[in-house]
């Protein structure tokens, strides 16, 4: 209805004005040259509005033409696009059946549908992967990693992994701090550069790579190992001393960061200190190293003062570790009644492996020595430390190897931070690749 109103007043003011141009003759006169020609005003305003007639009909016709061209291309593209992703799909299908050649095969045709983007280059590098053609995985992976954010760290990834194939660890170590640059959070990257820096002993940069830790936990003891390690290494004294001091403060049951505080301090003339040091040690991780150092007296110390001392220190700190160490002063002073007290308070804190039984057959030779008392006792302690258990030793979390002494890596396994004193218990896997989708 508006429209026709609308057109209705349109003819209605061509007509006034036709009416209009009509009642007042004039004419136009156009000059070419020698020919003048003189037209109606009437005739020449129908020609002006006839001629914008015809070209309106024309810019609609065309827009018209490249309408219908363009739902052409559209549609020509969506199903392009639409066959793409049925060859994406069939793809990964084919990679987490196994089957390399099939997923190369509908990989290829992904990527001539949709181009080189992110996910039809991702897919590319995986299925030339599976099916055995590295050097087109590598052109893949390499083609991804040039793109922006987390589409290069995939390229990094698909590149670090056929590193690793290949036995070259630092190559794909090179390729995950490359992937850390476009996700910094990334656990693999993190994991591969990690033990690249363990390898190349740059606990430093190995410490920056580790996250921050509780107290006490897993993580805080592996990265205690690493402070220790780099404290190892450290030339400046009081430098290294504050790592150690650091280990300590990050896992108080880890008796070797007591010790090389004790040893560090003590080295440095701080006596005092280091035994506050050890008492604090060894209230926090009772322990033989820690003991042994309490049996290290001050020089010109008597056996009978050490003797002292020691009982004294296990009077205050507890513990049957401390207890050995004071009967084993005890009979180096020759004091046997004190000896058999603090084995048996040893005993009495659980500590009943063959350490105990030897230490009672020293003290029964060195007692009654040269008697039929001596020999006859000593023999049966001497037995039952042969038919006694083990002494607690240092074992590997990650792979159950076996230590006689602590170190920051297994010698075993390579894990940092894994040697637990006594019954270790099971540690989650380090340093894996999870793969990014189920079958590549």
């Amino acid at each position: 209805m508006r429209r026709a109103l609308f057109i209705l007043i349109v003819l209605g003011l061509v007509t006034a004005g036709t009416l209009w141009v009509a009642a007042r003759p004039a004419s136009v006169t156009v000059a070419a040259g020698d020919v003048v020609i003189e037209i109606p005003l009437w005739l020449s305003a129908l020609a002006f509005a006839v001629s914008l007639f015809v070209v309106g009909l024309i810019v609609r016709l065309y827009a018209g033409i490249r309408s219908q061209l363009g739902r052409r291309r559209l549609k020509r593209a969506l199903r392009r696009r639409d066959e793409g992703d049925e060859a994406l799909v069939s793809a990964f299908a084919a990679l987490a059946a196994g089957d390399g050649a099939v997923a190369l095969k509908h990989g290829e045709k992904a990527r001539r549908l949709l181009g080189d983007t992110p996910l039809t280059l991702m897919l590319a590098g995986y299925a030339a992967r599976a099916a055995g053609r590295v050097e087109a995985a590598e052109t893949a992976f390499r083609l991804l990693a040039e793109q922006e954010g987390a589409a290069a760290a995939l390229g990094h990834r698909g590149l670090a992994q056929l590193a690793v194939e290949r036995g070259n660890r630092a190559v794909a170590a090179d390729a995950a701090r490359a992937a850390l640059v476009h996700q910094p959070n990334a656990a693999w990257a993190k994991s591969f550069a990690f033990e690249d820096s363990v390898r190349r002993r740059d606990w430093h940069a190995a410490l920056k790579l580790l996250p921050l830790a509780e107290s006490g936990t897993d993580e805080a003891i592996r990265r205690a190992a690493l402070l220790l390690a780099a404290a190892a290494e450290e030339g400046d004294p009081r430098a290294a001393l504050r790592l150690e001091q650091q280990a300590a403060a990050l896992a108080p049951a880890l008796a070797p960061a007591h010790a090389a505080v004790v040893r560090r301090l003590r080295a440095g003339g701080h006596a005092r200190t280091a035994e506050r040091a050890l008492r604090e040690g060894l209230a926090k991780a009772p322990h033989p190293m820690l003991a042994a150092l309490a049996l290290e007296g001050p020089v010109g110390e008597s056996k009978a003062e050490r003797a002292k001392r020691v009982a004294a220190l296990a009077s205050e700190v507890g513990g049957g570790e401390m207890a050995l160490a004071a009967a084993q002063a005890a009979l180096e002073a020759e004091d046997w009644a004190e000896a058999r007290r603090w084995t048996e308070r040893a005993r009495a804190a659980g500590v009943v492996d063959r350490r105990l039984h030897a230490l009672l057959a020293k003290i029964a030779e060195g007692e009654f020595a040269g008697s039929e008392r001596a020999h006859a006792e000593a023999e049966a302690h001497w037995r039952d430390a042969a038919s006694a258990r083990e002494p607690p030793e240092w074992t590997c979390a990650n792979c159950g190897a076996s230590h006689t002494e602590w170190s920051h890596i297994c010698s075993s396994c390579g894990a940092v931070g894994s040697l637990r004193w006594g019954e270790a218990r099971a540690m989650p896997p380090q340093s894996l690749l999870p793969a990014p989708l189920p079958g590549l």
